[in-house]
This record gives structure tokens, C-alpha cells and sequence, in this order.
């Protein structure tokens, strides 16, 4: 056997090694475990016993606790993921499984090797998901809450405005929202409230909106130039007196919905399906549901709101920013009333 070979093998391997003897005495440990567990009084040759009377952060006991199953109930596999703290406060997460050499009716003659480890990352996401699900849940719920909602404004004879009508759904999402990120793993850039990159999306969707704003007033030129008889003689190029002051209510609105739709639902939606499923789900899926929301408003202006925030998705899906998607979103709005007449 070519034992430097080996030992080479070993003292490079990522994963942390520690052979225990079946009386909790250190016999080997390799560079790796030393790393990850950030204590140099675990080494060869001293009792496991020290190194937990060493360790002073009660949040270690379920992984010592872990590791003492190990070396004294062999008579069952153990393969489990613990956390543990480092010294220097940084929380890991670790996957542990034991083997067994040289079983012999005498325990202290059992040795136990502990292989493990770092899967915090790993952890992390899959917490992310779990919360991304619940997320999820709570947007279907009030997603659910609309429709009887909607049901009871129509029986009552409609007696509050539609504007009104939605305001009511949107806060009890962004309410939902703000529990999610109190008690749970989403954070602020998770739901594309984020500042990074900022600039650089603030900048590339008002080009863009100018480019859209160009379009249609270009699109409405030529339609007026070879197909008159589709306008009105009296009607204007541009109704520039269609917005009001209270208009500018919108602006929240927009924030909101892009918020909503955008940061909670597609980007939970995102981080649940992963890379199983192409990020087109996440998006057509958000949209249909937006589009839902506006039953109120007749099937044209559903099938006209999906096909738009679609649109907005592929932009969310490449820059991640709610903020950024503020500007086509409110813009073009505006714009569809003063150039056509109408808004989305």
C-alpha cells in the first residue's frame, strides 16, 4: 500500500475527515475538518470529551450530540445534516455520515470515520424554496380572496369603484409581503427591491420606453395618413388634456403592482422551479395571473394586461429589479391614454 499516496489523497480531499477510536479518542483529522470546524484544539490524539468542554457555544450541542451518536450507537447508520458555529460566528450547515472499521465484539476496539461536508449554500436555497412556496401560497390566497371579493362587489350591485376594488387586494398583499420578509429567509433584493445595478436598469427601460413611445406615435401617424376613415375628424393627434392630477395616484399603484407581481410572484415562483423548468413558466404563469385580476375590466383589457406584463417579465427575469420596471410600466401607461385615448 502506498501509504504517502493516501495520506496525500486524504489531507487534500474538500470534505472533513475525522477517525475517532470507540473510546472518543482522536486518531486522525485532516486539514479540511480543521478548516471547516475552526478549532485548534481538535487534533490527534485528544478525547472528543475536550473538544466539546472547549467549544462554548450551547448552539453546538446538537452537532456534538450527533457525533457521540455516532461513535457509540453504531448498531444503526447515521446520515443527517446538523448546523454548527464556528469560533469566528459564521454558521455552517454540515452533511455528517459515519462508516465503521474494525469491528470487533469489544466496543472500544470500533473505530468510526466522520466524513462531512459544507452544504450551507445548498441549505440556504433550499430553505429559499421552502419560503418561496409559502410565499406563493399566501399570493394564491389573495389571489382567491379577489375573486369572492369581486363576487360580493358584483351581488352588492357594485357599490365602490373597481380603483377602490383593487387597492383593497393590493394591500393585503403588500401586508403578506412585509410579514414574508419579518419571518422568513426572503430578503429585500429576493423580492427585486434591491439597488444593485440600479442605474443601469433605470437607464436601459427609459430608453426603451422611448423607443415603444416612438413606435406608437409613429404606428398612429401612418394609420391616420392611409386609413382615415378609422379616426374621428373631430379627434385629436394627441389627447394631451387626458390626465388629471389625480393621476399622479398612480404612481404608487405601479410600485405596487410591479412589486406584487413582479418581486413576490414570479421571483418566488422562480426560485421554486429552479432550473427544472425554463424561466418562460415563471413568467407566462405571473401573467395569466395578473391578467385574472382585472376580470372586472372585460376580456380585452385581460388578455391586454397579460400580453404587456409579459413583456415586463422578460425584462424582471434578466435585471431582477422592480425598480427599474417602474418607468415603461407608469410611462407607457400614460403614454396609451394620451396617444390612443386609453390605457392598460
Amino acid at each position: 500500500m502506498n501509504v504517502p499516496f493516501f495520506n496525500h489523497i486524504l489531507n487534500d480531499i474538500s470534505d472533513g475527515l475525522i477517525l475517532i477510536s470507540g473510546n472518543g479518542i482522536v486518531l486522525y483529522i485532516n486539514p479540511s475538518a480543521k478548516k471547516l470546524l475552526g478549532n485548534a484544539v481538535l487534533k490527534d490524539g485528544v478525547t472528543y470529551a475536550q473538544y466539546m468542554a472547549a467549544d462554548e457555544s450551547a448552539a453546538n450541542d446538537p452537532f456534538h450530540q450527533y457525533v457521540l451518536d455516532c461513535i457509540y450507537e453504531k448498531n444503526r447508520s447515521h446520515n443527517g445534516t446538523v448546523t454548527y458555529t464556528r469560533p469566528d460566528g459564521i454558521v455552517l450547515n454540515f452533511n455528517v455520515n459515519a462508516s465503521y472499521v474494525k469491528e470487533t465484539d469489544d466496543a472500544s476496539g470500533s473505530e468510526v470515520i466522520l466524513r462531512f461536508s459544507d452544504v450551507t449554500e445548498l441549505h440556504k436555497i433550499r430553505v429559499k424554496q421552502d419560503d418561496s412556496i409559502k410565499v406563493l401560497i399566501g399570493m394564491i390566497a389573495i389571489m382567491a380572496f379577489w375573486d369572492y371579493l369581486y363576487a360580493v362587489w358584483k351581488e352588492a350591485g357594485e357599490p365602490i369603484s373597481t380603483t377602490a376594488l383593487t387597492v383593497i387586494a393590493e394591500l393585503i398583499g403588500v401586508a403578506g409581503s412585509i410579514f414574508a420578509l419579518r419571518f422568513t429567509s426572503i430578503t429585500f433584493a429576493d423580492f427585486g427591491l434591491g439597488m444593485k445595478n440600479l442605474k443601469k436598469s433605470l437607464s436601459f427601460n427609459t430608453i426603451l420606453t422611448l423607443i415603444v413611445i416612438g413606435v406608437m406615435i409613429t404606428a398612429k401617424f401612418l394609420l391616420r395618413l392611409f386609413l382615415p376613415e378609422s379616426f374621428s375628424p373631430s379627434a385629436p393627434f394627441l389627447y394631451l388634456n387626458v390626465l388629471r392630477p389625480i393621476d399622479l395616484l398612480y404612481i404608487p399603484t405601479v410600485v405596487i403592482q410591479e412589486f406584487l407581481m413582479r418581486g413576490v410572484t414570479q421571483g418566488s415562483l422562480q426560485r421554486v422551479i429552479g432550473d427544472k423548468y425554463p424561466s418562460a413558466v415563471a413568467i407566462i404563469v405571473t401573467s395569466l395571473l395578473f391578467g385574472s385580476l382585472h376580470i372586472h375590466k372585460g376580456l380585452m383589457y385581460m388578455v391586454g394586461s397579460a400580453l404587456l406584463i409579459s413583456f415586463f417579465g422578460i425584462i424582471y427575469r434578466r435585471q431582477g429589479s422592480v425598480w427599474g420596471l417602474c418607468i415603461p410600466h407608469l410611462v407607457l401607461s400614460w403614454s396609451l391614454r394620451i396617444i390612443w385615448g386609453s390605457g392598460v
